[in-house]
């Protein structure tokens, strides 16, 4: 282990090589369809608002969003509180027009448009929050990346962010093999110790209920969360993976497509 608690294991996890062009390339297509399908996502957005209005201390005033999306995350907190200064950020530019169009006229920061790969550009400083909802598993190498964040902001700002974890698609990795190296809540949280005070934490699991396992797959690629690597289907392996599928998970409502999720509120030392 590390002086800053960081594990050899967890910087071989962290610096798996990701196809980032690939991750962008899923998002972007699933541009018209995110909304409809993403509801775990948007449900893990409104759990990390409600946990960080129970603390006080948080400012809004200059706030920092890494992976806006389409912008459910960003219209929910421009909705619950004024602010000053949104820099926002996502590895897919054209989210931009999207986001911005459905933030409320009436309660429009200034907009600072950070689109690109947030690990590779210069961060802005002083901010009062750092906010991030689902992103944070697809970033390469999130132990260098939690020092920038403590930089970027003001003494006893805080970082909230909420990040996928072990079980998340579960059923889809264990039938072909693909799918993120999670790193478990312990494993985040001994990465924030060196950096953050940890004031809440909550691991929940959602699931949805699906009517066959070719949904499964188009609701994967409708939410842009296919961008892993490519996995090549023929009509015998297609085959084979819904008859998996339903053998091994199918329940008399359809068949589950599990989410497993942490929100951390964290104010920097």
């Amino acid at each position: 282990m590390r002086a800053d608690g960081v594990t050899t294991e967890d910087r071989e996890a962290a610096v798996q090589p990701l196809n980032k062009e690939r991750v962008a390339h899923c998002f972007r297509q699933a541009i018209a369809t995110y909304d409809l399908h993403a509801t775990v996502q948007q449900r893990i957005g409104e759990r990390l608002l409600k946990l960080a209005g129970q603390h006080p201390a948080i400012s809004y005033e200059h706030v920092l969003e890494i992976g806006c999306c389409t912008g459910i995350l960003t219209e929910m907190l421009c909705r619950q509180h004024r602010i000053s200064t949104l820099f926002l950020n996502d590895l897919v530019s054209d989210f931009a027009k999207v986001v911005k169009a459905r933030i409320p006229a009436d309660r429009t920061p200034e907009i600072c448009p950070l689109f690109g790969d947030i690990e590779a550009m210069p961060l802005p400083h002083d901010l009062d929050l750092i906010v991030s909802s689902s992103t944070f598993q697809w970033l390469s190498d999130l132990p260098a990346f939690l020092p920038r964040l403590v930089l970027a902001l003001r003494d006893r700002g805080f970082l909230v962010f909420s990040i996928f974890g072990p079980g998340t698609l579960m059923e889809f990795t264990e039938l072909t093999g693909v799918g993120l190296s999670y790193r478990s809540p312990e494993q985040i949280a001994g990465l924030l110790d060196p950096h953050f005070i940890l004031e809440h934490q909550q691991t929940l699991q959602d699931q949805l209920f699906l009517p066959s396992p070719r949904d499964v797959l188009h609701h994967l690629r409708d939410t842009g969360v296919g961008g892993v690597r490519t996995h090549r289907w023929t009509s015998s392996t297609l085959k084979l993976f819904e008859q998996q599928y339903k053998a091994r998970f199918g329940t008399p409502d359809g068949v589950p497509v599990s989410y497993t999720s942490t929100c951390y509120i964290a104010r920097k030392k």
